[in-house]
């Protein structure tokens, strides 16, 4: 049985090892890396190519908003799941935007952890009680996207399609048969349409309602 392999990132060294122990005793999981940080964190999922990214979201240190976007695209197919000892709503809701998974906050048992790490591996998501509570005004916003996406032509969803796949603008002008400035164009087109800011944005929003994974 293939193990869910745990990238664990907390500023406190003893919560660190503690969880890394209790993790690391499931029979189905294994903590493949451990960091104090985000920005070791980053250069540690590049290097280990965990199934979950498990991380403090109180910690100062991390702006895990930006490094939530950013691991989506660099390293597709990773999850994310977040410790929170607060679970403020807009504090979620920015990271739900970003592609966070799931959530527990520190009062939860070691089994509500366990549980999440499971279903968010599983691709499914995860928040507990405490922070489920403000969920359906958080997938409110997220699957506003989906609907934003209903504005753009088949042409604009192609771009869009391929910006998530990682293609330059030169090389989806190539694959589309079109010139760069086009694609500029096309480009300019969905940021505003999507009120977006970057193509960053734009692969994340295809990730997150489907488009990038199952295509046109």
């Amino acid at each position: 049985m293939d193990k869910t392999r745990v990238l664990l990132t907390t500023p406190h060294r003893l919560l660190r090892e503690a969880l890394g122990k209790a993790i690391g005793q499931e029979d189905d999981m294994s903590v493949v890396a451990a960091a104090d940080d985000g920005s070791e964190s980053f250069r540690l999922v590049r290097e280990h190519r965990p199934d979950v990214v498990l991380f403090d979201l109180d910690s100062v240190k991390s702006d895990w908003v930006q490094l939530v976007r950013d691991l989506s695209v660099s390293c597709r197919g990773i999850r994310f799941m977040a410790i929170s000892e607060d679970g403020r709503q807009e504090k979620i809701s920015d990271l739900f935007e970003a592609g966070i998974h799931g959530c527990v906050s520190f009062s939860s048992s070691f089994s509500d952890l366990v549980r999440g790490l499971r279903s968010v591996s599983g691709g499914e998501l995860f928040f507990d009680d405490r922070i489920s509570a403000e969920l359906p005004e958080i997938l409110t916003r997220v699957n506003e996207g989906a609907l934003l996406l209903r504005c753009l032509t088949a042409r604009e969803k192609e771009v869009v399609y391929l910006v998530s796949q990682g293609f330059s603008n030169k090389q989806i002008a190539k694959e589309m048969v079109l010139s760069e400035k086009t694609v500029k164009n096309h480009i300019s087109h969905i940021l505003r349409k999507l009120e977006l800011k970057d193509r960053t944005q734009i692969a994340i929003l295809a990730w997150k309602t489907g488009l990038a994974e199952n295509g046109l």
